[in-house]
């Protein structure tokens, strides 16, 4: 998903040559060398003159190349069997309405992967087009208050860095204007600031109504959990990743932040790099690093995530250790394929949409089991009503304590008039 303040971290744009041979490569086609896929209108168009062929990929011993799809099927197939049981609950699926408001090519490509994504798991998806942005707000906030809208999820960049009269920028203003209960991609301002402050609950004391994570930073560690040497599950809570060390090549506010904060509450090192600073998150707390260059983090992380939004940066392959675990998050590939692949160990995966996806729709139903299931809002509405209930009435509410009041009153007045 692209957006407008992913800054580019301007790396010189280095080719370096394979620095791992492999005397037992393995062999795996390369992707970017495979014919085009044909379209469905292009069915009849003669084949080329020329045969295809293929260049192997050399993979070194122990790096391995990562599918998305693999890891977002069983969140999907988990989705699949919840819309069911409420289907046998005679329970509506919940409706996911998405805002499309610009031609932005990355933001049509994910509208479509979401409908395509809910329409085959059972979901209930509507996108809603708007010809001004300018009306965006006002269809936002009629989707807010529809009842039949369980979530909603705005396709930006709507107005990219044009500012607004409630902050820095329009599109941020919109994050926030969507409403804690239908927020799927977790970017208003109470879950930004729960993840911030490693809040994991809404309705604290409580504690029965889990945040909503963004959604692109939750694939990323979703993918880093599947992947058993990124995360230790045998520790507790907050400490699954422990003694890694991260780079973040990012720092938008709808990926590298967050995903940044949520790798530091797991107890990681991350280091946020920007297009003039570097951060780190560690503990919970930020600091800023000095004497600390992109090439010295990534050298020492064992864990990096690119997400620079432009073709022609590419992370130097020198950098990258043996064992390391690289994700691209960019709508762009970051790296040189063929070059990580050959150094031992390491895993690669380049692209996180399809866990984007299942996680939208995890959030959803996360977000309808929290506010909008029908035994949830009766839940809610008893708690309100014992709630009311139990408050103490005021002294004017017992009508005891007006006679006595009233009574009161009126002696002393007597009693004042008698003395004159």
């Amino acid at each position: 998903k692209k957006d407008p303040k992913i800054v580019v971290f301007n790396l010189h744009h280095l080719l370096i040559r394979p620095r791992h041979q492999n005397q037992n490569p393995t062999i795996l086609e390369s992707e970017s060398n495979k014919p085009p896929t044909t379209m469905p209108e292009e069915t009849n168009t003669p084949p080329p003159s020329k045969p295809t062929t293929t260049t192997p990929l050399i993979l070194a011993p122990g790096a391995q190349k990562i599918d998305a799809g693999t890891i977002a099927q069983p969140f999907r197939t988990e989705i699949r069997a919840q819309i069911a049981k409420l289907k046998s609950q005679s329970i509506d699926p919940p409706l996911l309405v998405g805002l499309l408001a610009n031609s932005d090519p990355a933001a049509k490509k994910y509208a479509e992967w979401t409908g395509r994504a809910c329409t085959a798991d059972g979901i209930r998806y509507e996108l809603r087009e708007i010809g001004d942005p300018i009306d965006v707000e006002a269809a936002l906030r009629e989707a807010n208050d529809d009842p039949r809208v369980h979530g909603i999820i705005v396709y930006y960049p709507i107005f990219g860095q044009v500012e607004s009269f409630s902050g820095e920028s329009q599109d941020d203003y919109l994050r926030d204007t969507v409403s804690h209960k239908c927020d799927v991609e977790g970017l208003c301002h109470q879950y930004r600031s729960n993840l911030y402050r490693n809040v994991r609950y809404v309705d604290y004391p409580s504690n029965t109504k889990k945040c909503v994570l963004p959604c692109t930073a939750l694939s990323v560690v979703k993918i880093l959990e599947s992947i058993e040497k990124c995360y230790d599950k045998s520790k507790p809570t907050g400490r699954h990743m422990e003694g890694k060390t991260v780079t973040i090549i990012n720092r938008s506010e709808i990926v590298g932040r967050p995903l940044a904060a949520m790798l530091a509450n797991d107890g990681a090192d991350v280091y946020s790099i920007d297009i003039d600073s570097i951060y780190l998150f560690r503990g919970g707390r930020l600091h800023k690093c000095e004497g600390e260059t992109p090439e010295t983090c990534v050298r020492k992380s064992s864990i990096v995530v690119t997400g620079v939004p432009t073709k022609s940066y590419r992370l130097p392959s020198a950098w990258i250790q043996e064992n390391t675990t690289v994700v691209n998050v960019a709508s762009f590939k970051n790296v040189d394929e063929s070059e990580i692949l050959q150094i031992p160990g390491v895993t690669y995966v380049p692209m996180v949409g399809k866990v984007t996806v299942a996680m939208l729709e995890r959030n959803l139903m996360r977000l309808f089991y929290n506010f909008h299931h029908p035994d949830r809002q009766y839940e809610d509405r008893y708690k309100a009503a014992l709630e009311e209930v139990q408050k103490p009435a005021p002294w004017y509410g017992n009508p005891v304590q007006v006679y006595t009041a009233f009574a009161a009153t009126a002696i002393l007045a007597m009693m004042l008039t008698r003395s004159k």
